[in-house]
């Protein structure tokens, strides 16, 4: 079983309580300004910012700190350990336990802003069938190396480049709770992300189009700043989350024309998801080293000998040509989060968008959408049927409908979300969408295609009386 999730909240900014199964797909629907936008950002934060949960003095710190003090000894070359389960639920129980003391910090990190209040988290694996293996051991250097393995050689390690036990064991501490807790969302232990970092979940935001034409002015002014004489400096900000100055910062600097040997080898590759989003371009987006070490992209249309600027670009290129170039140039991340996969889009390519992700979660990408779209809802409902046929009559049916071999979803790997607001529209809550072979049940489209058609039979009457 994949591994899941369940993120409650309360007094999270408009949000009164929300509780959120969280699975490798996990679709966020409701009406538009009910904090959509605000959970699947704390779902970044919590697997990008480790270095917001500070800790604190309490019984599970006391506790952690003595378990891991008892096999990080002064000395010892090398251990291994597997974690019981009682031991896997002291390090649940302190990252909870953290994740509450900082719940302020982190917001206020997410959102630059002391207004989003955070009244209380938590984050609970919901599944119970955990292994976790803590390594110590010596490196090649000399260094000491911590790791932390959940199934077979696959896990998290990190380096302790200070000679003191104090440090040593404060990172096996943090580097074993996170993948007690996250698993394979704790692809890397990222720091305090100064820069990009490819091991951390990729935030596709809204309005993509106007930060594909804004990105490379906001990267040079911020560059430009940074470099000023400290006397000449002017302040300058942009009212932006911290998800999307990492999706700035991805687009300006982080992608790469080449990824490594070793990433080639460690992490799989999204190129296929790439060219098959692509086809529906009717050409090719390119990226291009610029001035400044700045990245440049361009569209060049089938049949044109000279390529396009973006700002030249269509909305359909502009919107889809982000997810294009991420999935073809970074391998890395552990999750995608995917505001309004819908903008701009046909009906056909929102169920095109819809196979890919289902295809990315076939390989292992946890995948958190945020949606206003019944149409690429219902692909996504197509695609659980898919996989809650026997794999005969599914095979028949995706030849039948012209569907891939791996355009399905397992029901077990997909939840839905649904926000709705207070009469009022100024608190909201969050529900569970209801799961059954034929797919998420999402009342708030099924109420809204009910009034209009309604609606639509009303005025007929009115015009045939």
């Amino acid at each position: 079983m994949k591994p899941r999730w369940k993120l409650s909240v309360e007094a999270f900014g408009k949000i009164e309580r929300a509780e959120v199964d969280v699975r490798p797909l996990t679709l966020f629907a409701g009406p538009n300004n009910s904090g959509k936008s605000y959970l699947v950002s704390l779902l970044w934060g919590l697997v990008a910012l480790p270095g917001e949960l500070v800790p604190q003095e309490c019984p599970e710190l006391e506790a952690a700190n003595a378990w891991i003090a008892q096999r990080v000894e002064e000395g010892k070359a090398s251990f291994e350990h597997d974690l019981t389960v009682e031991e896997l639920g002291l390090f649940d129980r302190l990252f909870d336990a953290l994740l509450l003391a900082n719940r302020s910090r982190l917001s206020r990190r997410l959102f630059h802003s002391d207004s989003v209040t955070l009244g209380a988290i938590s984050l609970q694996r919901a599944c119970a069938e955990r292994r976790l293996r803590l390594r110590w051991r010596r490196g090649p250097d000399g260094q000491f190396v911590a790791e932390a393995i959940w199934s077979g050689e696959n896990g998290i390690y990190a380096e302790i480049d200070r000679p003191t036990i104090s440090y040593a064991r404060e990172v096996a501490r943090d580097l074993v709770m996170r993948a007690a807790v996250l698993e394979r969302l704790s692809t890397a232990l990222p720091g305090e992300m100064d820069a990009f970092e490819d091991f951390t979940p990729v935030y596709l935001p809204a309005s993509r189009t106007g930060f594909m034409h804004l990105y490379k002015a906001a990267a040079r002014r911020s560059l430009h700043e940074t470099f000023r004489r400290t006397a000449e400096r002017r302040d300058f900000s942009l009212d932006l989350t911290t998800p999307a100055f990492h999706f700035i910062d991805m687009l300006a600097f982080g992608l790469k024309s080449e990824q490594s040997q070793l990433k080639r080898e460690q992490f799989p590759s999204y190129a296929e998801e790439a060219a098959f989003l692509e086809q529906s371009l009717t050409g090719e987006v390119e990226l291009v080293a610029g001035a400044g070490a700045v990245n440049e992209y361009r569209y060049r249309p089938a049949g044109t000998p000279a390529p396009l600027p973006m700002q030249l670009s269509s909305a359909l290129v502009t919107e889809l040509a982000p997810l294009v170039l991420v999935l073809r140039h970074l391998s890395s991340f552990p999750a995608l989060i995917l505001e309004e996969p819908e903008a701009h889009l046909h009906p056909e390519l929102q169920r095109r968008i819809a196979q890919v992700i289902g295809r990315l979660v076939h390989k292992g990408l946890f995948v958190w959408v945020t949606t206003h779209s019944e149409n690429f809802c219902q692909e996504i409902n197509n695609l659980i049927k898919l996989g809650s046929l026997p794999p005969d009559k599914r095979a028949r049916a995706q030849q039948a409908l012209g569907y891939g071999p791996n355009d399905y979803l397992d029901l077990d790997d997909v939840s839905g979300c649904e926000l709705k607001l207070d009469p009022t529209g100024e608190r909201s809550t969050a529900v569970a969408m209801r799961r059954t072979e034929a797919g998420l049940v999402m009342p708030t489209f099924n109420r809204a295609i009910v009034k209009l058609s309604q609606d639509v039979a009303y005025l007929d009457g009115l015009l045939n009386a």
